[in-house]
């Protein structure tokens, strides 16, 4: 359940006691029982119970040079930008989410032996490597997608406009992509394939990108029964909800859509970046978990991710202009919690949503001591319940081996034990 092992080298690790950095406290005690010949660097087995980071736009070899760093600060699992066939040479990143067809080349992240280098070489860390995967459109044009998908049965003809308090829209209607039919055993078999070539590959894990707008078994569609492998991880973007205006709907939606994979909760996600963001902290413990009765271990959260930051403002990319400390400070709310996976973002270079471009490395700042004591704190509680509390604008996760500590502002403060 627990913890992996690591590679050569010729240092031993004590991590202990605390660790106050930036606003954040940190306090837990473990062990790195190395030899001379092995590091420790207590990862998760599984991606649920661990941490991942987003490597957004890196390209494997980026990601590969990295991986020493990555264990170090204590991320379980790596997640990269779509693999699909997509426009290629030097293109602006939301290409990727653009795709041709449901199979492996290189758009500007690598080949697909590059990305076996990757899950090769993640393999010796004990590093889970994730892949996004956009199943619920393709390019828009249709002009250079799969020619066996060009026919018009493979395609959803609802229209442009959706409402998203009619469910029946937001599994059919067009997001600035045609629908992808996911209820054609076809398309089915298509994307099934392909994630069989992935974990062929080595790949551990599953993004689903856009996962509401593909309908569920009881709205008639065999779509997630049919190509989910459930020897991999397998996490769904659910943005908001998945349904408007008719909570116990939406309720019964997300459950079953537990049934096949974690999911998102960028509700509870905003709600705690946004309080720090206010100078506060929040008393909010989950929305998922409160208003559908979802459990922890079938969620994954983030202070942000690449909708909340790669966007234009107006279309969602809220967090580019927050500081950096306080994204750490809503991270390390949200990665404290015992269950649930949490997603760090590594931030472009670039703010300007057409200026964000394929292969173009992201931050390093995971690195920092901060975030690594999270990770660490995290995996080293795996299993441990956990208890939020808040008290003079701190915010105090504890856990039977430690506590985070996160202030809503200020870098400074005493507090008893």
């Amino acid at each position: 359940m627990k913890i992996k092992h690591l590679r050569k080298s010729f240092i031993s690790i004590l991590l202990s006691a605390a660790l106050a950095v930036g606003g954040i406290s940190f306090s837990a005690a473990f062990t790195s029982n190395a030899s001379e010949a092995t590091v420790y660097y207590g990862l998760a087995d599984d991606i649920q119970d661990g941490v991942i980071l987003h490597c957004f736009d890196w390209t494997y070899q980026q990601i590969i040079d990295e991986l020493p760093d990555i264990a170090a600060a204590g991320f379980t699992s790596v997640q990269t930008s779509p693999a699909q066939a997509a426009v290629t040479g030097n293109s602006i990143w939301y290409y990727l989410y653009q795709p041709n067809g449901f199979y492996i080349s290189n758009s500007g992240l690598g080949s697909e032996d590059d990305l076996k280098k990757l899950c090769s070489a993640a393999d010796e860390y004990g590093i889970k490597v994730i892949v996004d995967v956009v199943a619920n459109h393709l390019a828009g044009d249709h002009s250079n997608i799969d020619s066996s998908l060009k026919d018009s049965q493979y395609w959803h003809w609802y229209g442009d406009s959706i409402d998203y308090s009619n469910r029946y829209a937001i599994t059919h209607g067009n997001i600035g992509m045609q629908d992808l039919n996911s209820e054609h055993s076809t398309v089915q078999a298509k994307v099934k394939n392909y994630i069989q070539q992935l974990k062929s590959d080595g790949v551990d894990g599953i993004r689903w990108d856009a996962a509401k707008h593909i309908s569920l078994p009881s709205e008639s569609c065999s779509f997630w029964s049919s190509v989910i492998d459930q020897d991999m991880f397998n996490y769904g973007e659910i943005l908001d909800n998945t349904v408007e205006n008719n909570q116990t709907y939406a309720n019964s939606l997300i459950n079953e859509y537990t049934n096949y994979m974690s999911v998102t909760d960028s509700k509870f996600s905003s709600t705690i970046l946004g309080a720090i963001n206010d100078g506060s902290v929040s008393n909010s413990i989950g929305y998922w978990t409160q208003v559908a009765g979802v459990s922890d271990d079938k969620l994954v959260y983030w202070a942000e991710s690449h909708d909340t930051y790669s966007n234009h403002t107006s279309e969602g990319g809220w967090t580019k202009y927050i500081d950096q400390n306080k994204i750490d400070r809503a991270y390390a709310v949200v990665a404290s919690k015992n269950g649930a996976s949490s997603l760090y973002f590594s931030r472009p270079s670039q703010t300007e949503k057409t200026s964000i471009m394929v292969g173009q490395k992201g931050s390093t700042h995971f690195e920092s001591a901060e975030v690594a004591a999270v990770n660490h704190f995290h995996n080293a509680c795996i299993g441990e319940a956990d208890y939020y509390t808040v008290s003079g604008n701190v915010s105090v996760t504890t856990r039977e081996s430690g506590a985070v500590l996160v202030l809503g502002s200020g870098s400074n403060q005493d507090k008893q034990r």
